[in-house]
């Protein structure tokens, strides 16, 4: 097999991002298959010495739109000095060979929300202008999407050309949920550690932004619980955000020691097994992996469903999908049910395990190296 040259941007990489670790992967499967990886990026913040190259470079700027913009620039650069056979890219720039990423359409968003009158200003004309290089009908470039949904609206509102997006699966990391399953008394040890008895109900949610995946929800839906389902439950919030807002927000409720915010974690999936029910009522989701990886693991979801992935609770029976517009009583009257009763949380549990043994849910990171390998192929027969 042919040996690329492959170069990987992206603006920060930290190890708990969903981006960053979808793009680490990528780079570390085309590492393994014996290609030259090199990883552009302005911080790596990693205790781990990954198997590539990587290359810090000064992206940053007074302003979001220009670090982004700065990058397009380093993109043209680095197509002029012909170095690479492959440039992937993970922020929305032109001059890519390959985009990956999962944010929703702008354009279409402000269309909807009657704010198109916001491309006047010098921030989202520049994302609109980068989103058009990616999607427009004149870019070349291969397009790497993971949601069905937004790739319909990439293509109508930008006319882009089928063959040019590559639909991906789903890319669970079934090695990093299974290898090591947390059941038994250490399931119950581990829940102790977070301050939560074996008679508690521990309710989980796993994510970045706060306020976007609606921990704010949650916490009304906890507080408004009958006492004596409300006095046993414990949520731990595992993810990166503004905590003490938040905590802010639970005090307010009357739950204020009901909650903990334990920041990232490696050791996510001991949160998963030893969780009673994940609860993912995000505002805006345009996958939501984290649905998947509790299902894989037998734990309930209740999720809003305008996340990208909330099919497959529905499809698997996996557990509740509250719908949008969100309605607070509703999502309050969900989660009471799921904690007031054992057999069905039990049979969700099963449903989840069941469905992810056979769902087509894991290989995104395999499909994604061949687009990438036969792009690299591709560009070097043109040279």
């Amino acid at each position: 097999m042919a040996q690329y040259e492959l170069a990987f941007i992206i603006e920060r990489y930290f190890e708990f991002g969903g981006l960053q670790r979808d793009m680490q992967r990528f780079a570390l499967a085309c590492a393994r298959a014996g290609h030259k990886v090199t990883v552009f990026t302005s911080c790596w913040d990693s205790t781990e010495q990954p198997p590539f190259k990587v290359e810090i470079v000064d992206f940053k700027m007074s302003a979001n739109h220009q670090t982004i913009k700065k990058i397009e620039d380093f993109v043209h650069d680095l197509r002029q000095a012909n170095r690479f056979d492959c440039i992937i890219g993970f922020n929305r720039v032109g001059g890519l060979d390959i985009y990956y990423g999962g944010d929703t359409c702008l354009k279409a968003k402000l269309r909807q929300q009657h704010r198109m009158w916001l491309r006047f200003l010098p921030r989202y004309r520049t994302y609109l202008e980068l989103e058009a290089a990616v999607f427009g009908p004149k870019s070349k470039m291969d397009i790497m999407l993971i949601s069905p949904t937004e790739s319909a609206t990439f293509q109508q509102v930008y006319q882009t050309a089928p063959d040019r997006i590559h639909l991906l699966p789903p890319g669970i990391d079934r090695d990093r949920l299974l290898g090591n399953p947390l059941t038994g008394e250490k399931r119950n040890q581990f829940r102790r550690t977070l301050d939560v008895r074996d008679e508690d109900f521990l309710i989980l949610a796993v994510g970045s932004s706060f306020q976007t995946k609606g921990i704010d929800r949650t916490i009304a839906a906890i507080a408004a619980l009958p006492d004596e389902l409300k006095n046993s439950c414990r949520y731990i919030v595992v993810g990166l955000g503004n905590q003490k807002k938040f905590q802010a927000i639970a005090q307010q409720k009357g739950i204020g020691n009901h909650i903990s915010f334990t920041g990232g974690r490696r050791d996510i999936s001991n949160f998963y097994y030893a969780a009673d029910v994940l609860l993912h009522p995000a505002r805006t989701e345009n996958t939501g992996t984290v649905l998947l990886e509790a299902m894989v693991v037998g734990l309930p979801v209740i999720a809003t469903e305008n996340c990208g992935y909330a099919h497959y609770i529905t499809q698997a029976n996996a557990g509740q999908i509250c719908p949008v517009p969100f309605d607070q009583l509703q999502f309050n009257s969900m989660l009471t049910e799921i904690l007031a009763h054992d057999e069905r949380r039990i049979q969700y549990s099963k449903n989840g395990c069941d469905f992810c043994k056979n769902a087509d849910i894991y290989s995104m990171i395999e499909k994604g190296v061949r687009v990438i390998v036969r792009r690299a192929q591709k560009n070097r027969e043109n040279q």
